[in-house]
């Protein structure tokens, strides 16, 4: 110990990155279908490390936190305004009744108990998951005039407490979500996502995040006009009865211009690209297939696009399609659909919503003249624009220090949730205006995921010292809140949300882990259902309750 405490006292950052690569590891590890995930566990080998006494820079703590916060805004900007709609708003409904519900349920049982900001505050950011809400928490304690001595107590208070009730509340949202939600509505899971399905347009085929049906993937064949019923035909009429794109057009080894009004040939060699099977059925019609690539030759692209055309936000896939006619003006297929990272069920009656990512597959330019008319490209780039990243960060610095006056003491945003509202804003400037800003998606979920990373590890460091006394102190108290803290608001959600808004009970098994910020509950729902029908209850419900259980931290810090 007097070793370890020497190398930490000498080298410092050296317990960051030994908190940070430990804690991950620890959060790998799986029991069933349960991982602790790399946050708790990171929180947990720090407050252990942070025994040995080991000085953490107050300027690295608040930087990575900075760059965490505005990072989670800035992805999740699009997508949480374009909740604000009244077609979202019984999701939007649940999630303001929810955090309503963790607000008034820990300030009752703070009064009770007589709990401390700060134990009050770890409460609200372990058993909802929201660690974003651990930052602005700690920023609020330090506008109260307390002592320095008395801001660091408490401070760390909210480390022990968030983790410890972390693990608690996070167990309750996955058991609960998935188990006990169903039998208190009455309904199988299994029977209630097969029937969203249906109405949403389900085939019933099950797959998971990263397939895809193989014969209905892109394909691309060659063949050879021979059959007299083809000889005449238009291309038009071609493409339309059979559902294929014709890509190229060769005769005698010279390239013919393809146009709707060509009329095939005997001897025309035809690219005809589309489903396996529609490409075979006109490949049949037409000819025989030809292994004779002469003067034929094209390249197809796969881009992921973000929505972003007015047109198309609200509608549905099958509306979304026939405005745009992908198949036949275009040539190109919509394979795939994501919203907030998570993977969401292509059905036809599917609705989109303004920042979904839409994957396209077709020939190189057809899939750029499609793109153009739903929204703007992601296109791989490494390069991050430097100049908006470092205004957006500032500007939620400058947010953060206006204050205002309740009471004599003064209330503000604090950094965090300066960088969180600067961060949904320019994350929303990008979208509309995607000609600047430019933040790759890796580089962003590095941002997020190191920033807080290394965060939670200084508070842990911090929070070591005071652990012990705080854990003595409540013993298994803090777990039984933890417990009731988390399942109060999923009690409140299930009967509000089916008796009151008429929720589908597959939406709101998935709404109940997006509003405690609970990824691996909506993972356990998902599996309950065998269906990713829920993810359509979850996303909406992380975008909102993102935001307002971080900015739940000052309310339970000034209101306790």
């Amino acid at each position: 110990m007097e070793l370890l405490h020497a190398f930490f006292q000498k080298i410092p950052m050296a317990a960051l990155f030994v908190s940070v690569a430990i804690g991950y590891w620890i959060g790998k590890l799986r029991i069933g279908n349960f991982q602790l995930g790399g946050m708790a566990g990171t929180l947990l080998v720090a407050v252990i490390i942070g025994q040995t006494g080991v000085p953490v820079d107050p300027v690295v703590k608040d930087m990575m936190f900075a760059l965490f916060i505005y990072a989670t805004g800035y992805v999740s900007g699009p997508q949480f305004f374009a909740s604000l709609n009244r077609k979202t708003i019984s999701q939007l409904h649940l999630a303001l009744i929810s955090a309503i519900t963790v607000f008034v349920l820990i300030f009752v049982i703070a009064k009770v108990m007589d709990l401390d900001k700060g134990t009050a505050a770890g409460l609200l950011a372990g058993a909802t998951t929201e660690s974003a809400s651990i930052g602005t928490a700690g920023e609020a304690l330090q506008r109260l005039g307390l002592g320095a001595d008395k801001i660091k107590e408490l401070q760390a208070n909210i480390g022990v407490t968030y983790a410890i009730t972390y693990l608690f509340g996070i167990l309750t949202v996955i058991f609960f979500a998935s188990r006990v939600a169903p039998r208190l509505m009455r309904t199988d899971l299994k029977r209630e996502a097969q029937n969203l399905e249906s109405t949403f347009g389900g085939t019933g085929t099950k797959l998971t995040p990263g397939q895809y049906d193989a014969f209905g993937a892109l394909r691309a064949r060659v063949y050879e006009v021979t059959n007299n019923d083809a000889v005449g035909m238009t291309i038009a009429d071609l493409e339309a009865r059979f559902v294929v794109r014709v890509e190229q057009a060769a005769h005698h080894e010279k390239r013919v211009d393809v146009t709707p009004d060509l009329t095939l040939q005997t001897g025309y060699r035809l690219a005809l690209q589309g489903k396996l099977d529609q490409v075979g059925h006109a490949g049949k019609f037409v000819g025989k297939e030809t292994a004779n690539l002469s003067a034929i030759g094209f390249i197809n692209e796969e881009r992921d696009v973000i929505v972003t055309r007015k047109e198309l936000v609200g509608k549905t896939i099958a509306d979304a399609g026939g405005m745009l006619d992908l198949k036949h003006r275009f040539g190109v297929y919509a394979t795939r659909l994501r919203r907030l990272d998570q993977e969401i069920p292509m059905y036809p009656q599917t609705k989109l919503q303004s920042g979904d990512v839409v994957r396209l597959i077709g020939g190189a330019e057809d899939v750029n003249n499609a793109a153009d008319l739903i929204g703007y490209s992601l296109v791989p780039s490494k390069v991050v624009d430097y100049v908006f990243l470092g205004l957006g960060v500032l500007a939620g610095i400058l947010i953060g220090m206006i204050t205002v006056s309740a009471a004599g003491v003064p209330i503000g945003l604090g950094t965090g949730g300066g960088c969180l509202i600067s961060g949904l804003i320019f994350g929303w400037l990008r979208a509309k205006h995607p000609t600047f800003g430019n933040l790759p998606g890796s580089t962003a979920q590095y941002l997020r995921d190191f920033g807080l990373a290394v965060f939670i590890a200084s508070v842990g460091l911090a929070t070591g010292p005071q652990a012990i006394a705080q854990i003595k102190q409540y013993g298994v108290t803090l777990p039984v809140i933890g417990i009731c803290v988390a399942l109060a608001p999923c009690l409140v959600m299930v009967f509000y949300g089916r008796l009151v808004l008429k929720m589908n009970p597959v939406l709101i098994c998935g709404a109940i882990t997006g509003n405690l910020t609970c990824t691996p509950g909506l993972n356990g729902v998902i599996d309950a259902a065998d269906s990713s029908t829920p993810v359509l209850g979850y996303t909406v419900s992380y975008a909102i309750s993102n935001v307002l259980l971080t900015f739940l931290g000052p309310v339970i810090v000034f209101a306790v």
